[in-house]
């Protein structure tokens, strides 16, 4: 039942992330004609990253620090590169794709552990990357990119027992066998020097819940969604408009809002309404990227 609900919960995101995502192309279609001259690809794509991050909850929620960790994924699926015919310098791009990964303290080194906690992570989940960019010349290209994600993991954390009782409590909140609901938002870069070959950097916020409360969830991520969709609506008139600024302008405001909107549910996490407080995960990654 726990699973079933998990994935109805991780549809109706997606649902979500896709709409907000996909709006523009959805005017864009219906009420412009004129943005019919465009040529689109579709490129099946392989990418795989790797970097490193904090393990966090809000400040003094426990009272022991946590070893930093590596990150280490894979993601595969389509991506799709449009750009305008009347302007072949301006482009837009989505990458949809299925990802598997490991997020772990056991590639520290270990003077760096000292008594801090260590963590092991496991996910598994879907996601989709949209942004705009700038088409150089034939197989060269720079994107600027928002990725919304969500996955299930399965969360493990060594030593905890040395931990104090409210600590070890919190803890198990987690590391209790079962498998959490998860969700992020990614802000980067690539840029494609010839093809198949692109490289890139991002910066990634994961929220672990310790619980899915559905109907708070579910309300949070409409109110953030409203918010969302606007944003990427008007950018995207920006990128009509101003072709060489609109990526920037988008790109700026779409992952403050974003940012600001994970930095909201550090104390709640199912912001406005008040619930737990999440793990969270600050990662940044560097990664390489094959669309064949």
């Amino acid at each position: 039942m726990k699973f079933i609900t998990l994935f109805i919960a991780g549809l109706l995101f997606l649902n979500i992330i896709t709409f907000s995502h996909d709006k523009s192309e959805f005017w864009d279609e219906y009420f412009e004609p004129d943005s019919l001259a465009a040529l689109s690809n579709e490129y099946p794509t392989i990418e795989l990253d790797y970097g490193m991050g904090i393990p966090r909850f809000k400040n003094d929620y426990i009272d022991k620090n946590f070893t930093d960790i590596s990150v280490a994924e894979l993601k595969l699926g389509f991506t799709k590169k449009r750009v305008d015919l009347y302007n072949q310098f301006a482009m837009s791009y989505k990458f949809t794709y299925f990802l598997i990964g490991t997020i772990t303290s056991d590639w520290t080194s270990e003077d760096k552990i000292g008594d801090n906690l260590n963590s092991n992570v496991w996910r598994l989940g879907l996601g989709m990357s949209r942004g705009y960019g700038y088409n150089i010349s034939e197989g060269t290209y720079f994107v600027l990119f928002n990725s919304g994600n969500i996955f299930w993991s399965k969360v493990e954390f060594k030593d905890k027992d040395a931990a104090t009782s409210i600590t070890k409590d919190i803890l198990k909140t987690y590391d209790n066998g079962n498998f959490r609901f998860c969700q992020s938002y990614e802000s980067g870069f690539k840029f494609q020097m010839f093809y198949p070959l692109s490289i890139g950097a991002s910066y990634e916020k994961i929220i672990v819940y310790p619980r899915l409360m559905t109907w708070y969830w579910l309300g949070s991520q409409i109110l953030t969604g409203i918010g969302q969709s606007t944003i990427e609506y008007f950018t995207h008139k920006v990128a009509k408009a101003s072709p060489g600024a609109g990526s920037i302008v988008h790109f700026i405001l779409i992952n403050a809002y974003n940012y600001g909107a994970y930095e909201l549910r550090k104390k709640y996490m199912n912001w406005p309404y008040q619930t737990a407080s999440p793990l969270m995960y600050d990662n940044w990654k560097v990664g390489l990227t094959f669309a064949f």
